[in-house]
């Protein structure tokens, strides 16, 4: 039975372009061969390396080719160990997908940077908020799950601190009427 899998290659740029097309369609014509079929071939050309480490050579970038195809299973034991020996491949990632093939139309320029907001580690419920942000009130005030604040200072709940949360005077004349009648 077929399976859908992408690979993605990392090769050395030291092959230059002339060898980095034949490295290329070396391995596209490798799984036509093992009876493949091959969707799609995307050369992501050179790219900045995330890292670098003697397993990569010391290289501050690499080439980048991406292949979607399908094929049975026991192909990929044979293309893992061509890609191992090749010299010309500083990794490779082979992962099988689920649906359908998603196209990248055009990568991110490398000049452009996402600014992803720090997550507090012990919270993972999202960005971290300034000192700014925070409200004044116990634990919990102002979510809909927690207490209101005005509540929270005695206790118990009463009228006088229920309207001053709304908004109302507090030590009014007016307020201690309401606070004596929700009281009785």
């Amino acid at each position: 039975m077929a399976k859908k899998y992408e690979l993605v290659l990392i090769l050395d740029p030291q092959i230059g372009d002339t060898q980095l097309e034949a490295s290329i369609e070396k391995y596209k014509t490798q799984l036509e061969s093992a009876g493949a079929e091959v969707v799609n071939v995307d050369n992501w050309g050179l790219r900045k390396l995330a890292y670098t480490s003697m397993a990569l050579r010391q290289r501050q970038q690499a080439f980048y080719a991406l292949y979607q195809f399908e094929g049975a299973s026991d192909l990929l034991g044979s293309l893992d160990a061509a890609l191992r020996l090749d010299e010309a491949v500083l990794r490779h990632l082979m992962i099988a997908v689920d649906g359908e093939f998603l196209r990248v139309p055009q990568l991110a320029p490398e000049n452009i940077y996402i600014y992803n907001p720090p997550v507090r580690p012990h919270d993972r419920r999202g960005p971290r908020r300034d000192r700014d942000d925070r409200r004044d009130g116990p634990p919990g005030a102002g979510r809909p799950d927690g207490p209101p604040a005005a509540r929270y200072e005695g206790g118990e709940s009463s009228a006088a601190t229920d309207t001053a949360a709304a908004g109302g005077a507090e030590g009014t004349d007016e307020t201690a009427a309401t606070v004596d009648v929700a009281d009785e």
